[in-house]
């Protein structure tokens, strides 16, 4: 029985047949290079949707950053591709633009993920695979086919094509909101399914007009692309009239004191985000989205305007996550409606900072009763992301250490498959996951001993005696109280430390940021030593990681750890080149190439690679120590990066601010080109304000206005940082060859 060809068969539909006793045997192939998989393989069963090359074909993945590959062919004895359209290892490919998904266990095994031409990238960074959501509500009756659009776009809308007993025209809104109801139940089915960046919304559903029919290729299947480009105007609307969306229908407070705007913002709040919430929570904790925060901020700017007269147009458009609780957003409203408001300064941003330090600094008692053991017991969080990663690899490879504790928050996707995805795009051995020691735990912040049993947390808290925290997430839009809970999970595992049986508390490592050093004066060096508030204030990722290492303090004041906070800073791609292009870095380079030249800068820069900073944070052992600076002991000049990249990518270099000039001149007239183009091409527009602070001098030596700082207790610590290597020639090739090989560099 084969149903690939008729188009996808969902993964609930194919198990339905299969517990009835139907094979399912999946083909697949393509024009260009005719059927590459078994087409009666041996076994059938619940991975139907999985297969095998046969040996005889020469395969090619390029990875992408999710752990999915598009599979490259290459010409050989059983099979050559009648085109032939990249080059690979310096052979002529065919580059199927097919993406594939690994089997979580067994290697060599495939199934189908989607088009890399169709992944559709938002502007916050995440991407939506379409063709499993849409083959969802292709199985809904009144649906002839789905089509996802959302590129460069803060979440993801879908235009649908009805059937022909089902067609109207959606300029009749009375049927518009008939036909949206009667999807709705499938609608909600894929929403399940999906990530939640990649949930539809009932007022992004777009029905096809019977004057605008669907283009279809021969196969009968909808041409995404056509069909987005003629709904181009429909959805660009649709668009804008969502920026202004309001929940018009809940009427405004009489007044705009503090209880009744409490009561309208709660009501606000929980009918935009459709469950309940308490006044007090942080509503990004419980599910808020970026398109439900631009309703809610909608609504609250609509009453203002109906109701007073105060000018709403100076009001910051990221206020809702300046503000996540509903009591927090109903202050700054009432006060801001009674003309009461003030701009939050730096003394009140350092003043929260403080408050937030108090609310965490209570500890359990240490009351030892055994001596340490002779090997070590490590807890480390945060172990898929690229310095994590690096240190699980280490710790497995140890022969000091013989159980790991991995801890990562819950997500859509298994804890394991987003390891093995991690350790695919780095160029890791996934073997490291098949070790005894490591065992992967998923947690919640929110939940008393990080959410786990209590078997297992009892069997962590009398074994431990290293905790790395490592886990933190890097979102620059959050307010401080949005990091909360990882503020809250800190002190946790101090009280996990101080919990444990030995004589001496585990080691507590923490991994904070230079970020905190945002305001520091950078004409002097920075020494590894505790600082003001004010110098963190201004971003709630910079003023958390405050708030965290002053927690720290406290615990080392009145207890016996003896923790240390490591300020790391700009790390690049380690062992395999993996630098994750969505960085400042990597985004000049491509933004370089659309220019057709390079920045010249008469700096240094302190960076470290990745593999090497791993290596450098299992050193940092000594107790006496509390703050340790992570970056590069011998910084080298930008030209040593800047003239490898000069001549690899064949571009002139001009002084900086000419670059620069030549970015904000695209910004200012980009011509032809949409935003998602302009975007591809362009990427250091996204962060245009970085790169114009980057070219302005304030004293320091580092490039990009980045502090100076001292190293001497960090390199005491370490051997692997005291005899780090330069940056060279090598490293930049080997980031270049990974951005191309993610197709991200030309």
């Amino acid at each position: 029985m084969q149903l690939y060809g008729g188009g996808p068969l969902s993964q609930s539909s194919g198990d339905i047949l299969t517990d009835h006793g139907i094979s399912i045997f999946m083909l697949y192939g393509c024009s260009e290079c005719g059927i590459m998989s078994p087409i009666l393989p041996k076994t059938s069963g619940k991975e139907w949707n999985y297969f095998k090359f046969p040996e005889g074909i020469k395969t090619r993945f390029v990875w992408d950053a999710n752990g999915n590959a598009e599979l490259l062919l290459l010409p050989g004895k059983h099979l050559i591709p009648n085109i032939l359209n990249t080059v690979i290892e310096g052979l002529d490919a065919y580059a199927t633009s097919d993406l594939l998904s690994p089997h979580p266990t067994k290697p060599g095994y495939w199934r189908i993920y989607g088009r890399a031409d169709d992944q559709i990238m938002h502007n916050t960074g995440e991407k939506t695979n379409p063709g499993p959501l849409e083959a969802i509500m292709n199985q809904d009756l009144h649906v002839q086919a789905a089509v996802m659009f959302g590129r460069g776009k803060f979440s993801a809308g879908v235009v649908i094509d009805p059937r022909a007993d089902f067609a109207f025209d959606p300029i009749d809104q009375d049927k518009l909101v008939e036909f949206r109801d009667k999807i709705w139940p499938t609608i909600e089915r894929m929403n399940e399914y999906a990530p939640q960046h990649s949930r539809i919304f009932k007022e992004m559903i777009i029905v096809a007009s019977p004057s605008k029919p669907f283009a279809y290729t021969a196969k009968n299947t909808a041409r995404r692309q056509a069909i987005i480009a003629d709904y181009d105007p429909e959805i660009e609307a649709l668009y804008t009239a969502v920026e202004e969306t309001t929940q018009a229908d809940i009427p405004p407070p009489s007044t705009w004191n503090l209880p009744e705007a409490t009561e309208f913002v709660h009501e606000v709040v929980t009918r935009v985000i459709k469950h309940s919430v308490q006044d007090s929570d942080d509503i990004f904790q419980k599910g808020c989205d970026s398109l439900q925060a631009t309703w809610i901020r909608n609504t609250l700017l609509h009453a203002l305007r109906d109701t007073t007269t105060a000018q709403t147009r100076v009001i910051p458009s990221a206020f809702v996550y300046q503000h996540p609780t509903i009591n927090s957003l109903a202050a700054f409203i009432s006060s801001f409606a009674k003309s009461e408001h003030i701009a939050v300064n730096a003394e009140q941003q350092t003043q929260k900072m403080l408050e937030m330090v108090k609310k965490y600094a209570s500890f359990t008692t240490h009351t030892p009763s055994l001596s340490l053991p002779r090997t070590d017991t490590v807890v480390i969080t945060g172990t898929t992301g690229s310095l994590g990663i690096e240190l699980l690899g280490l710790l497995e490879k140890s022969s000091q250490v013989t159980r790991v504790y991995a801890l990562n928050r819950k997500s859509s996707i298994s804890l394991r498959q987003r390891h093995e995805n991690s350790i695919r795009e780095r160029g890791l051995d996934v073997s490291v996951l098949a070790s005894e020691k490591i065992q992967l735990i998923e947690v919640d912040l929110e939940k008393e001993q990080l959410g786990i049993s209590p078997s297992l947390y009892e069997e962590i808290r009398v074994s431990v005696t290293h905790i790395i925290h490592n886990a933190w997430p890097v979102n620059f839009n959050l307010s401080l109280e949005s990091f909360e809970p990882n503020v809250r999970f800190l002190r946790d595992l101090v009280n996990l430390a101080l919990s444990s049986p030995f004589v001496t508390p585990p080691r507590l490592v923490f991994i904070s940021s230079i970020g905190v050093l945002r305001n520091v004066d950078t004409s002097v060096p920075v020494t590894e030593g505790p600082v003001d508030p004010s110098v963190a204030a201004g971003m709630g990722y910079s003023e958390s990681k405050w708030v965290a290492d002053s927690i720290l303090d406290l615990a080392t004041e009145k207890t016996l750890l003896r923790p240390v906070s490591i300020r790391v800073g700009q790390l690049t791609g380690g062992t395999s080149g993996a630098w994750n292009h969505a960085e400042w870095f990597p985004s000049l380079v491509r933004t370089s190439q659309s220019l057709n030249c390079l920045p010249k800068l008469e700096k240094t820069i302190s960076w470290i690679p990745t593999n090497v900073a791993a290596k450098s944070i299992l050193e940092m052992q000594d107790p006496s120590l509390r703050y340790l600076h992570l970056v590069h002991p011998r910084p080298v000049p930008w030209d040593t990066v800047i003239t490898t990249l000069e001549k690899e990518l064949q571009l002139p270099l001009v002084p900086y601010d000419q670059w620069l000039a030549s970015l904000e001149r695209v910004k200012a007239d980009p011509g032809s080109q949409d935003e998602n183009e302009l975007l591809d091409r362009y990427p250091a527009l996204k962060v245009l304000d970085f790169f114009a602070d980057g070219g302005k001098e304030n004293g320091s030596s580092e490039a990009m206005g980045m502090p100076n700082l001292n190293t001497e207790g960090a390199q005491r610590c370490s051997t692997t940082l005291r005899n780090a290597l330069s940056l060279s020639e090598g490293d930049v090739l080997a980031w270049i060859a990974y951005w191309r090989k993610c197709k991200f560099v030309l």
